[in-house]
């Protein structure tokens, strides 16, 4: 039996999220996935991945694992696998790894980059990647104030309740490794840099339901003069999501 690990690369607009549902007809990344490496392997084929993306937020660099008694020389995997995948999903990478690695559970960290177009007019190229904010913003008054999130907090404020039960009682303390939000040049669409990208990057060794799209929404309030960067430890303390900002929209969102 291989262990295989595969990196993804996905557009996320189209489907209801990554985990795959028992309605045939929801469309879902995990079952799009397996259902083409069953196809490809001539077996049943489960994944585990490390970031159980919602609807509609994207991927750069999505990993899974899954086991295989295909004996399918590995270069070929992902090339074979790309051809039978929808136009919006792609294997980038692919290794075989010892058989206890498992890439929901032996990540070190995760990182999620938010992407905020601040300008008067959207971008026709990019639009299903970045949320426009046509309002001017204060980009350091944002990274002021999410520096206040770094460290190990209860992120309370910052999370919506999902609505199964099984994932209910989640234990709302987490660390976050690093987090900044800046304006961004070094982005392009349509091999132009897009103007008035602002970027925040957010690096933790797990997440929240709903936590990067909860401090999007927040640092954009910061940004408007809504907030003062300072507000960010009292509405942590608060331990109360109607003190935080909006859920900023998935599309921004994208798993790196």
């Amino acid at each position: 039996m291989r262990n295989i690990k595969l990196t993804l690369e996905y557009d996320g607009t189209n489907y209801s999220g990554w985990q795959k549902q028992v309605k045939q007809q929801v469309r879902t990344l995990q079952g799009e996935l397996e259902a083409n490496l069953s196809t490809l392997l001539g077996e049943p084929i489960e994944v585990n991945a490390a970031g159980r993306t919602d609807a509609g937020v994207h991927a750069f660099g999505q990993v899974v694992n899954f086991f295989t008694r295909s004996d399918m020389p590995l270069k070929r995997i992902p090339y074979s696998l790309n051809a039978l995948l929808p136009g919006d999903m792609a294997a980038n990478g692919v290794e075989e790894v010892p058989e206890a690695f498992d890439a929901r559970r032996d990540p070190r960290w995760r990182e999620y980059h938010y992407y905020i177009l601040n300008r008067s007019y959207r971008s026709v190229f990019a639009d299903k990647f970045v949320h426009h904010e046509a309002k001017p913003l204060d980009a350091e008054a944002m990274d002021a104030a999410v520096r206040h999130l770094q460290g190990r907090h209860d992120f309370t404020s910052f999370y919506t309740m999902p609505h199964k039960p099984e994932n209910a009682a989640q234990n709302p303390v987490r660390t976050i490794l690093e987090i900044s939000c800046k304006r961004s040049s070094d982005i392009a669409w349509a091999g132009e840099p897009l103007e008035g990208l602002i970027a925040l990057h957010v690096r933790a060794h797990a997440f929240l339901h709903n936590m990067v799209r909860i401090i999007a929404g927040t640092a954009i309030d910061a940004g408007l003069g809504i907030i003062s960067p300072q507000d960010i430890e009292s509405i942590l303390g608060a331990k109360d999501r109607m003190r935080a900002g909006r859920t900023a929209p998935a599309k921004g969102l994208t798993l790196v």
